[in-house]
């Protein structure tokens, strides 16, 4: 039996804490079949104009983000597209002591591209914070010989988190409904 791990995500001014029991994600990830990456893209449907989508896109970041200047690496607005390198810590559980300790930091490429009605999200690049590059893909790989059972864990970590994000993300991209106040 797997144990308990704890994802921690930086959300508005709280921090969300979910529990996950040992799920493993490595064959539910979506990978590019190009690329061999794992990537999160989707293009939505949304009424509005390149403008108004990149608005409420940089609203959506000051939201999701705590510190968004920090992830921003492109902003704009002319050409519609904002860029950035955003990050999403991992835990490991002691199943003994149950103590939790800091796996690392996982850094990934979001991209936000807006057309009339429409605009495009990708998250792709995700790799272990290291001295080198270490692509989180090879977490997948359970026939590698540094194999490491908290990878599965990591996995559903960074997925969790990347599913949460754009759950946000569209909701917040949705227009605006402004109540008129008649008394």
């Amino acid at each position: 039996m797997k144990s308990p791990v704890f994802v921690f995500s930086i959300i508005p001014g709280c921090i969300l804490a979910i529990t996950t029991i040992g799920q493993t994600v490595s064959s539910g990830l979506p990978v590019d079949p190009d690329s061999k990456k794992i990537t999160y893209r989707d293009v939505v449907n949304q009424e509005g104009n390149p403008g108004y989508l990149y608005d409420k896109a940089i609203q959506w970041f000051n939201y999701y983000y705590l510190s968004p200047a920090s992830v921003f690496s492109v902003q704009d607005r002319v050409n519609g597209k904002v860029e950035g390198l955003g990050r999403v810590r991992v835990y490991n559980t002691d199943t003994k002591t149950g103590t939790h300790t800091d796996g690392g930091l996982v850094t990934y490429q979001i991209k936000i591209e807006f057309k009339d009605n429409k605009y495009r999200y990708t998250l792709t690049d995700f790799n272990l914070k290291l001295a080198s590059r270490f692509p989180i893909e090879r977490w997948m790989n359970k026939e590698d010989p540094a194999y490491n059972p908290n990878w599965d864990s990591y996995l559903y970590q960074v997925d969790t988190t990347m599913q949460r994000l754009v759950s946000t993300l569209k909701d917040k991209m949705k227009p605006t409904v402004v109540k008129k106040d008649e008394w």
